[in-house]
C-alpha cells in the first residue's frame, strides 16, 4: 500500500474517531434530559395530589379549588411535555417512561385529582348556595329564600353524593359529605315553606284573572302543608292564605244587595237598593214604626212589589188613623243586618 493511501485511511479513521467521540456526549445528554422531564412531570403530578391531602390534613377544611386546579394544570401540561419527549428521544428506553408517567397519571390524576377537583367544584357551589339561603333566613326574606332554594336544589341530588364518593381519600370524601349533608337538611327544612309561597303566588294570579276553580284546588294544596311550615315564615304564610282564602269567599258568595234609602208615607214604604235584590218578602227583611217617638212596633206588609230591575221595592202597609192629635211617624227597616229610618211625616188631628 502506497504512503498516501495509508495516510488517508489514517485521516478518515481519526475524522470517524472524532465523530463518535462528537455524538457521545450528545446521546448521553438527550437521554439525560428526558428522564429529567419524567420525572419533573411525575413530580408534579404527587404535588397536584398532595396539594389537597395536605391542606386538609393540617387544617381540617377544604382547600380552594382554583389552588389545586392551578396545580393539576401544571401537572398535566408536564405530562403532555414528557410523553412528547420521549416518543422523540426516549430510544430504547421509550416503553420504560411511557409506563411511569401513564402509570403516575393514573394513580395520581385520573384516580385522585380529577375526581376531587369534580367533587371540590359542587363543594363549593354548594356552600355558597347554602350561605345564601342562611341569609335569606336571617333576614326573613322569601323572596330571596326561593331563589336560594332553588339553587341549592342543583347540589343535593344523588348524582352530587356519587361525585363526592368518587374521591379516594376517607378524610377528605368526610368532610364533602359532611357538606352535602348540611345543605340537604337546609333544603328539606324550608321545601315547604317555598312550595306553599309559589302555591300562594299562583293562587292571587288565579283570583285576579277569575279563575276561581283553580284557585281553590291551590288554597286546599297549601291548607295541608301550614302545619309543615318553619316556625321563621309560618305566621306570614298562614296569613296570606287566610287572605287569599278570604278573596276567593268573597268572590264565590254572590253579592248581596243593600238597602241605601226607605221613603214613607201613610200606607206605603218605598225601599231604595244599590244593586238588584235576589229576594224580598216579610221573612228576610223587619218594618217598624214609632209614632211620636214611642216604642217602635213591627208592622206586617200587605203587599211587597218590586220593579222591573229589582232595584226598588213598593211596600203597603196599614194606614195610620187620624186622632185627635198631631202624630209624627217614624218608618225603619231592617234588611241584610243594616237598618234605615225613613224621615219622618206627619198625621194631621182630626
Amino acid at each position: 500500500m502506497s504512503t498516501k493511501k495509508i495516510i488517508n485511511m489514517t485521516v478518515i479513521g481519526f475524522i470517524m474517531f472524532s465523530l463518535l467521540l462528537s455524538f457521545q456526549p450528545i446521546v448521553s445528554e438527550a437521554k439525560t434530559n428526558v428522564a429529567t422531564i419524567v420525572n419533573e412531570a411525575k413530580a408534579q403530578m404527587k404535588k397536584a395530589h398532595t396539594t389537597y391531602t395536605a391542606y386538609v390534613q393540617k387544617t381540617g377544611s377544604i382547600p380552594p379549588h382554583a389552588t389545586v386546579l392551578a396545580e393539576y394544570k401544571k401537572a398535566h401540561q408536564l405530562y403532555v411535555q414528557a410523553k412528547q419527549a420521549v416518543q422523540k428521544s426516549a430510544g430504547k428506553e421509550k416503553k420504560k417512561y411511557v409506563s411511569e408517567l401513564d402509570g403516575a397519571y393514573k394513580t395520581y390524576m385520573a384516580k385522585r385529582v380529577i375526581p376531587y377537583l369534580n367533587a371540590s367544584v359542587v363543594f363549593e357551589g354548594s356552600k355558597k348556595m347554602r350561605t345564601a339561603l342562611e341569609q335569606a333566613i336571617v333576614d326573613e326574606d322569601m323572596d330571596a329564600l326561593r331563589v336560594a332554594h332553588k339553587q341549592l336544589q342543583v347540589y343535593v341530588q344523588n348524582r352530587q353524593l356519587r361525585v363526592y364518593n368518587n374521591v379516594s381519600e376517607a378524610n377528605v370524601r368526610k368532610l364533602l359529605l359532611e357538606e352535602f349533608s348540611k345543605s340537604k337538611a337546609l333544603y328539606d327544612k324550608y321545601a315547604n315553606d317555598v312550595k306553599v309561597y309559589e302555591q300562594l303566588l299562583k293562587a292571587n294570579e288565579y283570583l285576579e284573572d277569575g279563575k276561581l276553580a283553580e284557585a281553590k284546588k291551590v288554597l286546599d294544596a297549601v291548607n295541608a302543608l301550614l302545619s309543615k311550615l318553619s316556625d321563621t315564615f309560618r305566621a306570614d304564610l298562614t296569613n296570606e292564605y287566610n287572605n287569599l282564602s278570604e278573596v276567593y269567599n268573597d268572590l264565590i258568595t254572590p253579592p248581596v244587595a243593600e238597602l241605601d234609602y226607605v221613603e214613607a208615607t201613610n200606607g206605603a214604604l218605598t225601599l231604595y237598593f244599590d244593586i238588584p235584590v235576589s229576594s224580598l218578602n216579610a221573612a228576610n227583611m223587619k218594618i217598624t214604626v214609632a209614632i211620636n217617638k214611642g216604642e217602635e212596633q213591627v208592622v206586617q206588609p200587605a203587599t211587597i212589589t218590586l220593579s222591573e230591575d229589582r232595584t226598588v221595592a213598593t211596600i203597603v202597609v196599614p194606614t195610620i188613623s187620624e186622632k185627635d192629635e198631631e202624630q209624627s211617624v217614624v218608618y225603619a227597616v231592617e234588611y241584610a243586618g243594616k237598618k234605615v229610618t225613613a224621615d219622618p211625616f206627619v198625621i194631621s188631628k182630626k
